[in-house]
């Protein structure tokens, strides 16, 4: 049984315990004078930490990092450091014995969303049931009513590392979409609502496809190839294509919202938003995966600093 968590640890603390190897650099490259070293990351539930481990010899550290290359989870024996105000383990090769985690509870390792899942689903399908148009109202719940398919987008992430990336993340995701859709139809009613909740639970839908989650969010290969704005595209459409009498045009918006929901060519999409809904949705999903990524960025830092760098985005974040 997993007793230390990355939360509860604290400067000073010795550490011996397993953790999931969440990013190991492609190479070892780092030298020093007695050896060599290297830097990884590693996590439970609870969050994630830097580690370093510095080897007595070149020899002997690259043993190590092929070992933590070919791992889930993997003992840490060390000691939590600090530098420039950030937690760190330290690692290194005396009382560091070379052991992998078979059989673990993969949920002490991934993090999960702290709303109830079961109640998201049904207060998903509750929104469905209220779509006026036969048509959305169909398409959407060959997908709610299908359970094998809900058993993956209700556990899904809505990304890597990004915005909400926990068990459950993409649902959460939905949730705030479908509220922030409805703030902005109040204030432009001319707006399909409909087509906004709709955009709002199919838009990611190919994340079901493009992760895979066990102590770690893996991309699968068909994420690696297609991305999951292409596999959503494909899933949606082959779903159209089986409700007959499908209106054209309605097919059109769609699958135009859910290539185009990136916003700019450079940020994934192959195409930009081309009508005021695909515009409106956009902005919307942009919204809260910024809002719940600068959110993330506080919830993860223990430091209580006034200013929290973020190497992803390179930018400052200002927690008071």
């Amino acid at each position: 049984m997993k007793k230390q968590f990355i939360n509860q640890i604290k400067t000073g603390d010795k550490i011996n315990d397993f953790f999931a190897i969440n990013r190991l650099d492609e190479i070892l490259k780092y030298k020093s004078k007695s050896g060599s070293w290297f830097p990884f990351t590693i996590g439970d539930k609870t969050g994630i930490i830097t580690a370093k481990f510095w080897g007595d010899t070149e020899e002997g550290t690259q043993t190590v990092y092929n070992f933590f290359s070919d791992a889930k989870v993997v003992k840490v024996v060390g000691k939590v450091e600090e530098y420039n105000g950030e937690k760190y383990i330290s690692m290194n090769q005396a009382g560091n014995v070379l052991e992998k985690l078979a059989d673990y509870d993969s949920a002490d390792y991934m993090r999960r969303t702290d709303k109830d899942i079961p109640q998201m689903i049904e207060k998903l399908k509750d929104e469905i049931s209220k779509i006026s148009n036969p048509h959305i109202k169909q398409l959407l719940e060959s997908f709610s009513n299908d359970d094998e398919f809900m058993k993956k987008y209700s556990k899904a992430p809505a990304g890597k590392m990004w915005h909400h990336d926990f068990v459950g993340g993409l649902l959460e995701h939905v949730h705030s979409l479908i509220a922030i859709s409805k703030t902005v139809h109040a204030s432009h009613p001319d707006l399909d609502l409909d087509l906004l909740i709709a955009a709002c639970i199919l838009h990611d839908i190919g994340k079901t496809v493009e992760f895979d989650i066990g102590v770690n969010i893996e991309i699968t290969d068909e994420g690696r190839l297609y991305g999951h704005i292409s596999i959503g595209h494909k899933m949606v459409a082959t779903q159209i294509e089986k409700i007959s009498d499908f209106p054209k045009e309605l097919e059109r918006k769609i699958l135009h919202i859910i290539l185009s929901h990136h916003g700019e060519l450079e940020n994934g999409s192959p195409v930009k938003p081309m009508f005021a809904e695909a515009v409106a949705f956009s902005h919307i999903d942009d919204t809260d995966a910024t809002t719940q990524h600068t959110k993330q960025i506080i919830q993860r830092d223990e430091s209580e600093k006034t200013w929290i760098y973020s190497r992803m985005d390179g930018n400052w974040t200002y927690t008071k």
